[in-house]
């Protein structure tokens, strides 16, 4: 590893050449017309900038192959001068790695992994713009890919699993303090706490693996803002997201999460779980499930929210709106605490509770969705909660029937519902409640 021969001869042959261009020719007019030394001193000085600006495009074009495995660090090669710099690793490098400058490319090579033994430190730690790391594996370390701040990042084709101890240790991936970035084919399993953090930060997540983790799949906080499945071409490129300990995603604080394409499946797997055990769990927050998602065989509820506002199929971006909930836990949907919830095209099927429980002043509006077979209601009502059913198109009225308990029931008389026109209630069966 060093500097590349062909980067030094280049800046030599640079050099020379311009000596003879503009020194020379200089040095003959000071002679021969009397020219003052010091207009002679100002050409080469700018002679020298001219320089010093060819070894800055040298250097940013910089590329190294690390052999960890014949004694070769990543960190050594992060010595080089500040520019553009790709590094291809090849084996196990066993070092914790920290990037504290732009434009770095980590490539994966043959058998590449990077490993952290300080559990104290993150395995890689980025505070540098436009960081790429893509073909390797991260294991160790507190938590395995930390991205602080930096801008633009890209991660893909990665695996990550972390091994730190602690409420913000062993997490696959982190993004926090206003990171950004994406996150495309990579696997993050098996982590102690959440397979992804994203803390204050922004990234599209493709293609992506976030399961068997102690806690969270993804956890979201602190304003973040995430869009799981849909790339940005608005193509959908789902994740999957499944039999993680507590909730698949779990959004808090003020974020958002768009949802295209998702598995989001059989979370929740510790019982003991603290967060919950939850598909999707959104906690004064939004969410929009703009659709193809699938959440099913979760813990508890499918989808749980909780003093947010939520949109369960989006016409607006383009892609199939039907969703499916199906064969979970508890209830698919608990609305509760003053949460505002549309449904477009939603299948709410098979759940061992409710397929749609409202309660604490709730606000529903369903619109052409099948809501059937679930164990308990179809739709329940309480504590003044209101629902009102729609047609969206051609879809026709929503089917809400063969629900175990009936199909639409207020437990109390301050919850009640419409149809907007009259006839988006006529494919509801049982009917235990009153109009507005």
């Amino acid at each position: 590893m060093g500097r590349p021969r062909s980067r030094r001869l280049l800046v030599l042959v640079t050099f020379t050449a311009l000596t003879f261009t503009l020194l020379v020719p200089a040095v003959a007019r000071a002679q021969g017309n009397g020219v003052p030394f010091a207009e002679l001193r100002r050409q080469i000085e700018a002679l020298s900038q001219r320089v010093a600006d060819l070894e800055a495009a040298a250097v940013s074009a910089l590329e190294l192959t690390v052999n960890c495995g014949a004694g070769q660090t990543i960190g050594e090669a992060l010595r080089e001068p500040a520019g553009a710099l790709t590094i291809t690793v090849v084996g196990r490098c066993n070092e914790n790695v920290a990037i504290h400058r732009n434009d770095v490319r980590l490539i994966g090579g043959s058998g590449a992994e990077i490993h952290g033994p300080d559990t104290t430190a993150d395995t890689v730690t980025v505070t540098g713009d436009r960081f790429v790391l893509d073909g390797i594996t991260v294991t160790g370390g507190r938590n395995g890919i930390s991205v602080q701040g930096g801008g633009r990042a890209t991660l893909r084709n990665c695996s990550t699993r972390a091994a730190g101890a602690g409420i913000v240790a062993g997490i696959g991936i982190v993004f926090f303090q206003g990171a950004n970035g994406s996150i495309d084919r990579c696997v993050s399993t098996g982590n102690p706490n959440d397979g992804a953090l994203i803390d204050a930060g922004t990234a599209t997540i493709t293609n992506s693996d976030f399961s068997s983790n102690g806690r969270a799949g993804v956890l979201m906080l602190n304003g973040s803002n995430v869009r799981f499945g849909l790339n940005n071409a608005f193509g959908v490129e789902g994740n999957t997201i499944r039999n993680n300990g507590s909730n698949g995603v779990h959004l808090t604080l003020n974020s958002f999460g768009l949802f295209v394409g998702n598995t989001i499946s059989g979370n929740g797997a510790n019982p003991a779980a603290p967060l919950g055990r939850v598909g999707i769990f959104v906690y004064h927050a939004r969410a929009n499930l703009g659709g193809s998602n699938t959440i099913t065989g979760n813990g508890t509820t499918g989808l749980s929210i909780v003093g947010s506002t939520a949109a369960i199929g989006d016409a607006g971006f383009g892609v199939p709106t039907a969703n499916t909930i199906s064969g979970n836990g508890t209830n698919g949907l608990s609305v509760t605490l003053g949460s505002a919830v549309s449904f477009l095209n939603a299948t709410i099927q098979n759940n061992a509770g409710h397929g749609i429980a409202g309660s604490q002043r709730a606000i529903l509006s369903v619109s052409s969705s099948t809501i059937t077979g679930n164990a308990m209601n179809g739709v329940r009502l309480s504590q003044a909660s209101a629902a009102t059913f729609q047609i969206f198109g051609a879809l026709g009225p929503s089917t809400i029937t063969g629900n175990g308990a009936g199909d639409l029931n207020c437990l109390d008389g301050e919850s009640s519902f419409e149809g907007v026109p009259p006839g988006a209630t006529a494919g509801i069966g049982t009917i235990t409640c009153t109009g507005f």
